[in-house]
């Protein structure tokens, strides 16, 4: 298997190549920085290219892999931060890697202030982009993960390996399982989106499939089905808000 600093060396060229790729990675950190609280550190985990950092110079860059462009390397399900020290953490494609998304949340609890905030963006599974998700991406989806039943033990696995159906699972089907694990941190936003564009971007591993003179008509298509976005969407933003008065585990 290739290694991922390879993987993420890869990225990196690709990310200076591909312009559409740029694009959308932009406005998802333009929706990402209106939900940044101010006043205390940012942390990205899960940093991987370094792209964050370019359209916000201020936050704080990490990842599990040794990256020498990035501020910090650490494992998100044990953030080497003081507790009540963050105001925000944020991360893209990250959550559904982790070997325990439910230690994560917890420390991630842990480090942030009263009102601070996780945002994360994930993949995903709505009608529109579960067969692509589960027939073309080489990552699984797989909905009879339960989650919550091994919350405490972490898995053993390579930082690429992922389940696509995570977020789903965890944010929309079992919301009320996740309050009951962690009972601090509130769901405060969630927004679906990319129902077009993204998949023909072709990401980080695929040609684009959209030519830069098409771009602006099928953005404007993606604005004619925000109504049914639930039914459309490609990714998730989900914002979740460690409640006012909130210990610390």
């Amino acid at each position: 298997m290739e290694s991922a600093f390879s993987k993420l060396l890869f990225h990196r060229r690709v990310w200076d190549e591909k312009k559409l790729l740029r694009d959308i990675y932009h406005s998802w950190y333009r929706k990402i920085k209106q939900y940044m609280p101010s006043g205390f550190p940012v942390l990205e985990i899960g940093g991987g290219g370094g792209n964050l950092k370019e359209f916000c110079p201020e936050v704080i860059t990490s990842d599990y892999i040794f990256c020498p462009w990035l501020d910090i390397n650490l494992d998100a399900h044990n953030l080497p931060f003081k507790s009540s020290s963050l105001g925000c953490i944020t991360a893209i494609d990250v959550l559904h890697h982790l070997e325990n998304p439910l230690i994560f949340l917890r420390d991630a609890e842990r480090a942030l202030v009263p009102g601070g905030r996780i945002i994360l963006l994930e993949p995903f599974i709505s009608p529109w982009s579960w067969p692509v998700y589960r027939f073309i991406h080489p990552e699984d989806v797989d909905f009879s993960t339960d989650f919550f039943s091994t919350e405490d033990q972490k898995l053993e696995k390579h930082p690429f390996e992922g389940n696509m159906a995570m977020a789903t699972s965890i944010f929309c089907r079992e919301r009320k399982r996740l309050k009951q694990s962690v009972p601090g941190l509130d769901i405060t936003a969630r927004e679906f989106s990319d129902f077009f564009l993204y998949p023909m971007s072709g990401g980080f591993e695929n040609p684009a499939l959209c030519p830069e003179f098409l771009v602006p008509l099928v953005r404007k298509l993606e604005r004619l089905f925000m109504p049914v976005a639930r039914f459309m969407a490609y990714r998730m933003l989900i914002v979740m808000e460690k409640r006012q008065g909130g210990g610390n585990n």
